[in-house]
């Protein structure tokens, strides 16, 4: 899966939703009388600075829910854990892959059985951009 790295994110941008209770009564919700709300900038960006976003383009991340022209909050400047889904630079090409560290060796393996994994070996162009935080997708 590639990723295209988008425009940075804007300082003062703001937006407070509502938050609903998850209880239901034969099939209807259930409104509460008193309505929190939460800062979704706050709840996803703890610190802008250490942020980006990229959108993604493929289909061999579909088992981790990550799908064609999703949008990726990628936390920079962090070095990954086995079994992180990073964002990583191979060759000049932004992808999106599951951070694997075997016998000493990296590996990038895809979301989808039908792309095999990528040893990474000491000449190619290699490096971590960020780890994967956030995924936001449309339902329909």
């Amino acid at each position: 899966m590639r990723a295209k790295k988008l425009p940075g994110i804007k300082e003062k941008f703001y937006y407070e939703a509502p938050v609903l209770p998850a209880q239901f009564k034969a099939g209807k919700p259930v409104v509460a009388e008193k309505i929190n709300s939460i800062d979704l900038v706050r709840l996803l960006l703890p610190s802008k600075e250490n942020y980006y976003m990229v959108q993604v383009s493929g289909e061999s991340m579909i088992e981790e829910n990550i799908f064609d022209g999703d949008f990726l909050i990628v936390e920079k400047n962090n070095k990954p854990k086995n079994g992180d889904i990073v964002i990583a630079s191979l060759n000049g090409e932004m992808l999106v892959k599951i951070f694997r560290l075997i016998n000493g060796k990296v590996y990038l393996f895809s979301a989808n059985k039908r792309f095999f994994p990528i040893q990474i070996f000491p000449d190619w162009q290699f490096e971590i951009l960020g780890v994967v935080r956030h995924c936001i997708h449309n339902m329909v």
